[in-house]
This record gives C-alpha cells, sequence and structure tokens, in this order.
C-alpha cells in the first residue's frame, strides 16, 4: 500500500498533480478508517459470541442436576448445531453479517469441545482425558478448510498442545524417553512446519501464518524455559533423532527451489529448521559426553541455550525487516525484553540491595521498552504505509 511519504515523492516527481495527490491521501484515510472499523467488528462479535457461549454453560451448569441426562445430552448437541447453523447463515446465507458469522461458527467449535466434556461427565467418564481433547480436534479441524477460519485454526495448536501435555501425563512411559519442555519445542516445530506446508498451496494458505504463529511461540517458549538453570539436562537417543529428523526435514522442503520460491517467510523457516539442528547436535553431545568432561555442565547447557535463544531472536528480527513482517519483528522484540529481564534477575538478585534491584531494573526495563517501542513503531510506519 502507498504512504504518505509516496504520494508526496510522487508529488515533487511531478509523477501526480495537487489534485490527484489530495483524492490519494483521502482514500487513503478512508481506506485506514475502513480497515480499523472492519477490526473493531471482528474483535467485538468475537467477544460477544464467546460470551454468549460462557453465560449458557454456566446456566445450564447452574441448573445441571435440574435437568435429565437425556435432555442434557440433546440440549449440548442441539445448542451446538443451532450455533452453527446461525454462523452458517449469517456468513454464507445471509451473507450481511459475514464477521457475526464467523464469531459463531469459533463460538461452534468451542461448543463442540464443552459438549464433549459435559457428555462425559454424564456417563462418568473421566474428563480429563487425551482421547476427549483428540476427538475434539478431529472434529473442528476440518473447519478451517471448510470455512477458510483462521481463529479455528488458531484453536487447534492450542488444543493440540493441550492433548500432548494431557498425554504426557497419562503415558508415564515417555518420561523415560523425553522431557516434556523438549516435546513441546518438537510440537512447536511441528505445527509451524504445518504452517509452511500450508504456504505452498493457495487453497490453504489462509492457515499458513495461524499455524507458523502458534508453532513459533511454543519454540520460543521452550527454548526460553531451557535457558534457566533448573534442572540437569539429560536425554535419551529418541530426541536427537527427531530433532535431526525434523530439521532435515524442514530443510529438504525449503531448499527445494519451486518451493523456496514461494515461501516468503524462507529466512524465518530456515530459523527454525537450524535451531531443530542445532538442538540434535546439543542433546547428541549430552548422551555421548561425560559429565566428568565438562565443568558444571547445567551452567554450560544454560549459556548454549541462552546463545541459542538469542541467535534465533536476532534471526527472527532479521527475517521480518526483510520481509517487512511487523508481527515477526514484535514477536521478537517482546521475547528480547523478557531475555533481558530474566537474565537480569539472574546476574543481580544476589549482588545488589533489593530497592536498588528494583528500581534500577524498572529503569531498564522502561529505557529498553521505550527504545524498542519506538523502533517498532518505525518500522510499522515504513512497513504498512503510514499506519499507525
Amino acid at each position: 500500500m502507498f504512504d504518505e511519504d509516496l504520494i508526496q515523492k510522487w508529488l515533487d516527481e511531478g509523477t501526480i498533480n495537487h489534485a490527484q495527490a489530495e483524492k490519494m491521501r483521502a482514500d487513503l484515510a478512508e481506506c485506514k478508517k475502513e480497515h480499523r472499523s472492519k477490526r473493531q467488528v471482528i474483535a467485538f462479535s468475537t467477544i460477544g459470541a464467546i460470551l454468549i457461549g460462557i453465560g449458557a454453560i454456566l446456566f445450564v451448569a447452574s441448573n445441571w442436576e435440574k435437568i435429565g441426562n437425556t435432555f442434557k445430552v440433546l440440549l449440548l448437541v442441539g445448542s451446538t448445531i443451532g450455533i452453527h447453523y446461525a454462523g452458517y447463515h449469517f456468513k454464507y446465507e445471509n451473507q450481511k453479517y459475514p464477521r457475526l458469522g464467523s464469531a459463531l461458527i469459533l463460538l461452534s467449535a468451542l461448543f463442540f469441545g464443552a459438549s464433549l466434556f459435559l457428555i462425559a461427565q454424564i456417563y462418568n467418564i473421566n474428563a480429563n482425558n487425551s482421547t476427549l481433547v483428540l476427538i475434539w480436534i478431529i472434529g473442528v479441524f476440518p473447519l478451517i478448510y471448510g470455512y477458510m477460519s483462521t481463529p479455528i485454526a488458531g484453536l487447534c495448536s492450542l488444543l493440540f498442545y493441550l492433548w500432548i501435555g494431557l498425554l504426557y501425563t497419562e503415558r508415564t512411559d515417555l518420561e523415560k524417553l523425553i522431557s516434556m519442555k523438549d516435546l513441546y519445542l518438537l510440537s512447536g516445530i511441528t505445527v509451524y512446519f504445518t504452517g509452511v506446508l500450508h504456504g505452498f498451496t493457495e487453497k490453504v494458505k489462509h492457515a499458513e501464518k495461524t499455524f507458523k504463529f502458534m508453532g513459533l511461540q511454543a519454540v520460543l517458549i521452550a527454548l526460553f524455559v531451557h535457558t534457566f538453570k533448573l534442572w540437569e539436562y539429560k536425554v535419551e537417543i529418541i530426541v536427537p533423532v527427531i530433532y535431526a529428523i525434523s530439521g532435515i526435514l524442514l530443510l529438504a522442503v525449503l531448499l527445494a527451489k519451486p518451493l523456496r520460491e514461494k515461501s516468503r517467510s524462507f529466512q524465518a523457516d530456515v530459523s527454525i529448521s537450524i535451531i531443530a539442528l542445532l538442538m540434535a547436535s546439543i542433546t547428541l553431545t549430552t548422551i555421548y559426553v561425560p559429565e566428568s568432561y565438562i565443568s558444571a555442565p547445567e551452567k554450560v547447557y544454560m549459556i548454549i541455550f541462552n546463545v541459542i535463544f538469542l541467535g534465533l531472536l536476532t534471526l527472527l528480527l532479521y527475517a521480518g525487516y526483510n520481509m517487512e513482517d511487523i508481527g515477526i519483528v514484535s514477536t521478537a522484540m517482546f521475547w528480547f525484553i523478557l531475555l533481558i529481564f530474566a537474565r537480569y534477575f539472574d546476574f543481580f538478585w544476589e549482588l545488589l540491595p533489593r530497592s536498588l534491584f528494583f528500581m534500577l531494573g524498572g529503569l531498564v526495563l522502561l529505557v529498553i521498552s521505550i527504545v524498542l517501542e519506538r523502533k517498532r513503531r518505525e518500522l510499522k510506519v515504513q512497513f504498512s504505509g503510514g499506519e499507525q
């Protein structure tokens, strides 16, 4: 999109006259206003639909003992189908309120999950069950493509992480194969890779950014946890094998010329595959190098993971700037601040008096936040054509 600076440049060069420049400025202002209005409608309709759903669930729950089991099931199933049809009607049949329709379709996906767990409770089935979450994912996953729904893609990603966590707690044998933080790091890479694959086909490209965002956040959270000296870093042989396969597979897909040319976020994608291969090498080192050869192994691994995390954030900043993607830039800046804050606590908590520690910490964070926010705003103006 063109911006004020570009319009002025064209005006100075004589490409357009003053009347054309004014018309372009008016159109640009109207476009920005309409864009803000659309985002507000989406936000309010989504929040409203979720609040209605919460209210309905609370109403049923408050009268749970007074309602017969058959009626409970019919009420839950009927509510889910009714909300789904209402969303379909507003989005496709009526077509006057497509955003409200999308919000109701999302609500029906949430209702589907709530109904599963409530019906399980009715028939005395353990509701804290990974199988129910898996059924929820399978039930709503087709809606991503049937309705071109990015919010449901985000919901499915969250449900996938929830399923992984529940499965890990249920299957105690998994603890002998892989740690929870490694499992979530691999899960994040998997979701991110799913987004990469979606980007290569136009029909499913709408879900690319959502899967990539959800995958990237899981990767960053898991790596951030690795940067703390909280436990020994010990893994079994299966972990580096999975990391290596993930990284090689991702690189193999990305380095194919036709696919590389299609991938606009090639640099960010390669960053994730590099992380997978680095993790493979680190975990292999952990397995085969005796601790007696390493002085203070926990501290060594903490330093290594901090360097890896910092390197990934730097790569993401570089990729976001080159692609003019303010979302990637904002994500990297947020985690930069969090990393600095965490390391500040690690290094200075024992060295400084508590009052001085918090005053200096607050001052440092304020300065960093102001600098990064100013830079982010400048980049956003540069990337999006003057829109703040």
